[in-house]
């Protein structure tokens, strides 16, 4: 009987407490102007979201950011576009969801060549005010169909990395995660859960959501947004709204513009935090 105890208690050591001396949990202070994000679950619950939905309703009780993208469209009009992103978390997923109300669809869309409308998110994760690769991000497309359906057609997702670009542009820029681990590909995505997007022709709105997995062993070299629980993370944050077009695309950022400066320098990114440490009852 002895011995038995002396095992298990042996092995509850090995197992618990080792792993937090070797690797402490990461608790990081709450800087005074950064963004909480809080508890919460969509509603209905993300396993099933319809494919109409109803976001502040979905997204009851998430942090709600709002902000006006003005993208220098390639006619040298400006398309301004007001959004609302919203922000919430459990033990498990990152839910992020925006609305842009009068985006519309791409206008280098033409008939079988569906260019997609992208939201971004990243992260310094470190949060020391410098990007080092790896990084981690998310990137939300959607392309619309041209008239006369005007209809959502199609959206992706994939994972975002800071990675040095050596063929087109040949400095650091962030890249989709599928780029910079070809051909090991079919590792890449694997932080989105869930997701799901409509659009509203007569009034040109957006809508997305999508869940990310707080922690996914096995990306950490191309995901570096590896949460345990008990873990509260305050990191620099940054969103981007963009037109693709192949080597030309339009974009604008919150809370200011950097796409063609691809600058390391984050240390002026607000801060977001997700917390961990402290669940709801």
């Amino acid at each position: 009987m002895f011995s038995l105890f002396f095992s298990v208690l042996v092995f509850s050591l090995l197992y618990y407490v080792f792993p937090n001396v070797l690797y402490p949990l990461r608790i990081d202070k709450v800087p005074a102007d950064a963004y909480v994000i809080p508890w919460m679950q969509p509603y209905p619950y993300f396993g099933y979201i319809p494919t109409v939905f109803n976001i502040d309703a979905v997204m009851a009780n998430a942090l709600i950011l709002n902000m006006t993208f003005r993208i220098n469209m390639w006619d040298g009009t400006i398309r301004v576009i007001p959004s609302t992103v919203y922000l919430g978390h459990d033990s498990k997923y990152l839910y992020v969801g925006g609305r842009f109300v009068g985006m519309y669809s791409n206008p280098a869309s033409v008939p079988h060549d569906l260019q997609p409308n992208r939201f971004h998110i990243y992260f310094d994760v470190a949060n020391d005010g410098v990007l080092k690769t790896p990084e981690a991000g998310s990137l939300f497309a959607v392309a619309i169909d041209v008239p006369p359906q005007e209809d959502l057609v199609s959206g992706q997702w994939d994972d975002m990395v800071w990675v040095y670009e050596p063929n087109q542009y040949k400095h650091m820029m962030w890249m989709p995660a599928y780029n910079y681990l070809w051909p090991d590909a079919h590792r890449a995505g694997l932080s989105i859960a869930a997701q799901t997007a409509e659009y509203d022709n007569s009034t040109g709105t957006v809508t997305i959501m999508f869940a990310r997995f707080l922690r996914t062993p096995g990306t950490e070299d191309f995901n570096v947004l590896q949460m345990r629980p008990g873990e509260r993370w305050a990191m620099g944050f940054l969103l981007e709204l963009q037109y693709q077009k192949e080597l030309d695309n339009r974009v604008d950022g919150w809370p200011k513009k950097t796409f063609g400066e691809w600058s390391d320098d984050s240390s002026w990114w607000p801060k977001l935090v997700i917390d961990l440490a402290n669940p709801p009852p």
